[in-house]
């Protein structure tokens, strides 16, 4: 971090935007949340940033103690102390969900990235008697765990040896997850297929698009006069 780019405030808020304030740091740390990753990993999911600015924001992040560095494997993950920004990113990411405009391009889209949210957004309570291993190939393959109450999604194929599967395109999982279009409509267009414990699975997505409706509406209220 240069100098040039610190608040200089003894200030807690202001020590951690020196940190998250810089460009790509958040975006990095958004992909660690979804696990491990190798260099290579995180830089094909944002190639603008270029290889040299990823190298100086994880060497940045190294040093803080925010990521460890894993041998042999040279992944990334978050260390417990960058386990502590977990909340407030997703917290973050359903903030900005009603900044987003039609000048986004809709090929950027990230499935997992919707998933991640509904990790914090989902009624724990709609989860509390749900047990589901899911892995979701959407143009991109992840895995999404229900249990105890708690959701968990992760990068790459589930663990598990016979997990419920979904496959579909982008698109079609974001429309599910925000309840603009429901699993059984999706299996008759031939846009969704689906293995496994069907019935969770669809439970699932009434739960993520119950999220998305309590979410939009607090967003839409209309501020007190």
């Amino acid at each position: 971090m240069g100098a040039t780019r610190r608040y200089g405030q003894a200030c807690p808020l202001a020590t951690a935007m020196d940190v998250l304030g810089e460009r790509w740091t958040v975006l990095i740390l958004r992909e660690l949340l979804l696990g491990p990753k190798r260099f290579t990993e995180i830089l094909g999911r944002m190639p603008s940033i270029g290889p040299n600015r990823l190298t100086d924001r994880l060497r940045t992040l190294h040093t803080l103690g925010v990521v460890s560095k894993g041998e042999p494997t040279s992944e990334y993950t978050l260390t417990e102390f960058g386990e502590g920004l977990r909340s407030p990113i997703i917290g973050l990411g359903l903030w900005g969900l009603g900044l987003m405009t039609n000048g986004v391009d809709p090929s950027t889209a990230r499935p997992d990235m919707v998933a991640l949210c509904m990790t914090t957004a989902a009624d724990p309570g709609r989860l509390a008697d749900l047990a589901l291993e899911c892995e979701v190939d959407a143009g991109e393959r992840f895995s999404m765990t229900v249990k105890d109450g708690v959701l968990q999604v992760r990068s790459g194929p589930s663990p598990a040896s016979s997990p419920s599967t979904i496959a579909c395109d982008a698109g079609t999982f974001i429309a599910l997850s925000l309840g603009s279009e429901t699993p059984s409509a999706a299996v008759s267009s031939g846009r969704l297929t689906t293995s496994g414990d069907i019935a969770s699975v669809s439970r699932l997505f009434e739960t993520f698009a119950d999220a998305a409706r309590r979410h939009t509406a607090v967003q839409s209220a209309p501020l007190p006069t």
